[in-house]
This record gives C-alpha cells, structure tokens and sequence, in this order.
C-alpha cells in the first residue's frame, strides 16, 4: 500500500500545514485594529473625563466670582446663566 491508497482510505482529507498556522495565529491586521480601537476607547474616555473636571472647575470659580457680597449686574447676568 503506497501514500496514495492511504489518502484514499482515509476517512478525513489531509490537512494543509498553512490552514492550521492560520488558525492558531490571529492575522496581524487584527491586532493592529483592535490595539486601535482599545487605544482609541481609552484616549476618548480620558479626554472626555479632563473636560467635564475643567467645566466643574470652571463653572465654581465663576459661581465663586458671581457671589461676592455687592454683586454688579454682569455678576448677576453671570451667576443666572450659569445656574449658581
């Protein structure tokens, strides 16, 4: 019985060696895209994080400034925009 009467017998095709390299290995451009994306959720969540902290900073020192005892009408104008 030669190689080829075996494949023939066989029940199951023989396997390429590229089919099961493909498989246990993820394609680079994957990676690559899913490194980006994580990147990219992590950066987007710490800027969006900075900007409401500078607001909530922004908006106390204005309340701040808006509720000094003889406030003039710019301070008043100022402290209803902002909701102080």
């Amino acid at each position: 019985m030669d190689a080829f009467d075996d494949v023939i017998e066989s029940a199951k095709p023989p396997k390429s060696p590229r089919s099961e390299d493909t498989r246990r290995r993820p394609s680079f451009l994957l990676q690559a895209v899913t490194v980006a994306a994580v990147a990219t959720a992590a950066f987007t969540g710490i800027t969006a994080w900075e900007t409401y902290q500078d607001r909530v900073n922004t908006k106390a020192f204005y309340c701040t400034f808006a509720a000094s005892p003889e406030p003039n009408p710019d301070q008043t104008d100022l402290a209803e925009r902002l909701d102080c």
